[in-house]
C-alpha cells in the first residue's frame, strides 16, 4: 500500500494526482493491473493500481500538467490517435477512456509491433498498422466517428495531416489536439515561426485555434494545440 495520497484531477475526467500544485505528480488508474508498459512506477492506493504518467515521456501528460482552460477528456470519447508509437501514450489514454475507445495509427513497423504487445489486453485500444497521411486507406478499420483527435507525428507537414483526418473523421463538435514538433517542420527556423506557420495553415483551411499551450520544460521545441472545426 502506498504512504503517497493519490486524489481525483480537480478538471480531468480518471486522471488523478499526488503532491504540491508545484511539485505535482499525474496517474491513471491501472486498466492491465499488474503491468507496465515503459517502465512507470505502479502504485497501489486504496485497492486500487495506479501508473505514473511522465510528462518527460508523453506529451500529453505535460499539457494537462500546464493546465489548458479546455476539459477535453470524458470515458466515453471515440478517440483517433496519430502517431501512436509503441504506445506510451495511447496506454494512459487506454485508462482514461474506460467506456470509450481508441483507434492508434502507427507507420514504423518497429514501432507497430510494440504497440500490439503493449496493448494486447486493452480491449479498447484498436492499433492499426498505415500512415496517418493517408486517412482513407485505414477507414475500414474505424467504426465510429471520431470525437477527439490527437496527433503527435514527426513529418514536415503536421497541419496539413492533420486538417486531412480531421475532414475525413472528425465530429462536427470534435476535437483535434495537435502536438507540434518545430525541428521536424525545419531544423533552422525560429520555432516561434514554425508554429506561426502551423497555426496559420489550420485557420486558413476552417480551424479555430481555441487554446496554444508551450511545453517546452517537457518537450523541447513543442507546443500542444487544441483545435476545432468553425
Amino acid at each position: 500500500m502506498s504512504q503517497i495520497e493519490i486524489k481525483n484531477h480537480p478538471k480531468f475526467c480518471n486522471v488523478f494526482t499526488s503532491g504540491s500544485k508545484e511539485k505535482l505528480r499525474l496517474y491513471t488508474r491501472n486498466r492491465d493491473k499488474g503491468n507496465r508498459v515503459y517502465g512507470e512506477r505502479l502504485l497501489e492506493y486504496k485497492e486500487n493500481e495506479y501508473r505514473e504518467w511522465d510528462p518527460f515521456r508523453s506529451k500529453l501528460a505535460a499539457l494537462i500538467l500546464e493546465n489548458p482552460i479546455n476539459n477535453f477528456l470524458s470515458d466515453d470519447l471515440s478517440c483517433l490517435y496519430l502517431g501512436a508509437s509503441s504506445g506510451t501514450t495511447i496506454s494512459h489514454l487506454s485508462d482514461i477512456l474506460t467506456n470509450g475507445i481508441i483507434y492508434g495509427v502507427e507507420f514504423a513497423e518497429r514501432s507497430i509491433r510494440q504497440l500490439i504487445q503493449n496493448t494486447s489486453r486493452r480491449k479498447n485500444v484498436i492499433p492499426i498498422f498505415a500512415d496517418a497521411r493517408y486517412p482513407d486507406e485505414y477507414a475500414k478499420s474505424i467504426f465510429s466517428k471520431i470525437d477527439l483527435i490527437y496527433q503527435d507525428v514527426s513529418q514536415p507537414n503536421q497541419a496539413e495531416i492533420a486538417i486531412d483526418n480531421s475532414n475525413y473523421y472528425l465530429n462536427e463538435k470534435g476535437l483535434l489536439v495537435l502536438a507540434v514538433k518545430s525541428q521536424s517542420i525545419d531544423s533552422v527556423q525560429k520555432s516561434e515561426y514554425i508554429y506561426a506557420q502551423e497555426k496559420k495553415i489550420l485557420e486558413n483551411r476552417g480551424y479555430k485555434i481555441i487554446e496554444s499551450i508551450n511545453i517546452h520544460k517537457y518537450a523541447a521545441n513543442h507546443i500542444v494545440l487544441l483545435v476545432k472545426k468553425r
